[in-house]
């Protein structure tokens, strides 16, 4: 746990994978319920496909940019708690994701200070989601337009460079 104390500046979350709208997660369902959608945002950061999941991690240069969605919690003390077990894992498993600060950018150009999870492992170069949006490389991957689809038709000439897709995570 963070923070045993929360206060109305605690109350904004980014989240930039499986709790997303786009897809259906009963994680994802609970935060819809227990927040209101702010809109659209992004913070600065890479992001990789680790399988089932998403992971940000910091950026490497300048412009380097994830999006995802802001949501307003109604109880943050109780839903960050929650979302802390669903995003840390099942002790002793150690942990794979952390809760951090960090400054979003929303699109009228105004800037908010948010929580995120942040991916805590080793990233590999191939499985970087280019653009830093995670619903747009998972519809890309079921259009057929994706790296991964492309290597494994031949058309690509190699391996396939990306994990199996599913949903989990933030």
């Amino acid at each position: 746990m963070i923070s045993a104390r929360s206060t109305a500046r605690d109350s904004l979350l980014f989240v930039y994978g499986t709790l997303r709208a786009f897809l259906a997660t009963s994680a994802g369902e609970q935060l819809r319920r227990r927040s209101c959608l702010v809109g659209y945002a992004r913070v600065e950061g890479r992001l990789y496909d680790l399988g089932r999941y998403p992971g940000l991690v910091r950026r490497r240069r300048a412009g380097e940019w994830v999006t995802g969605e802001l949501y307003r919690l109604r109880n943050p003390r109780l839903t960050l708690r929650a979302l802390d077990r669903y995003e840390t894992g099942a002790w002793p498993v150690q942990a794979r994701f952390t809760r951090e600060r960090a400054i979003a950018h929303l699109a009228q150009g105004a800037r908010r200070r948010v929580w995120l999870y942040r991916f805590l492992g080793p990233v590999r170069a191939q499985h970087r989601i280019d653009g830093g949006d995670y619903e747009r490389d998972r519809t890309r991957d079921c259009l057929g337009d994706h790296p991964a689809s492309r290597a494994a038709s031949g058309r690509l000439g190699s391996a396939a460079t990306h994990g199996p897709k599913g949903g989990r995570r933030l």
